[in-house]
């Protein structure tokens, strides 16, 4: 948890704004309700069948429902640069794969940072290296995800990432500049 306040704390000083899966709740809740508090815009996607149960708590900030978690992802995939995604659960995980689907489709390019508390999505990881070693996925799909187990090193790499889209030079040599000729101008 203290973590994902870190993130909140993180995004409002870089002023980076927040979109999420809406509700009150779990880490997610935590990102949000850290950011709503400090002044800063959330938005909260949500689908109808979840909020009229108020399962999740209410949203911060502005809330959008949708019909599924399907168009949940949709609907974010247009508002966002990047995606955060925190450990979780099934509908978790259910929004990842979808995610991994589309990139897979070339559906978004969008990367998709995994900030890998205690080492949650190791094995994910894994998995989606072996997926490339086995051609089931190709590594310019496998690159969009990032992941880190610190939050500022995560938002760096997705920063990185949005400024080189595509092919290239990994935000790694890029950090390790015995390695890589490069001058970056913010």
């Amino acid at each position: 948890m203290a973590t994902t306040v870190d993130l909140g704390r993180e995004l409002i000083r870089r002023k980076i704004k927040l979109a999420y899966g809406g509700g009150s709740v779990g880490l997610q809740g935590a990102v949000a309700s850290t950011v709503f508090i400090n002044g800063d815009l959330v938005r909260g996607f949500i689908p109808g069948y979840i909020a009229t149960r108020r399962v999740y708590g209410p949203t911060y900030g502005v809330e959008h429902i949708v019909s599924s978690n399907y168009y949940k992802y949709f609907e974010m995939n247009h508002a966002v640069e990047a995606f955060i995604i925190l450990p979780g659960g099934v509908l978790l995980m259910e929004g990842l794969f979808t995610l991994i689907l589309w990139a897979s489709e070339g559906l978004h390019n969008r990367p998709i940072g995994l900030l890998n508390i205690g080492g949650y999505f190791n094995n994910l990881l894994k998995f989606l290296d072996d997926a490339v070693r086995q051609n089931f996925m190709a590594s310019s799909q496998r690159n969009l995800f990032i992941s880190s187990f610190f939050v500022n090193e995560l938002l760096d790499k997705l920063e990185f990432a949005k400024a080189f889209p595509g092919p290239g030079a990994s935000y790694d040599e890029f950090a390790n500049s015995g390695r890589l000729d490069l001058e970056l101008h913010l």
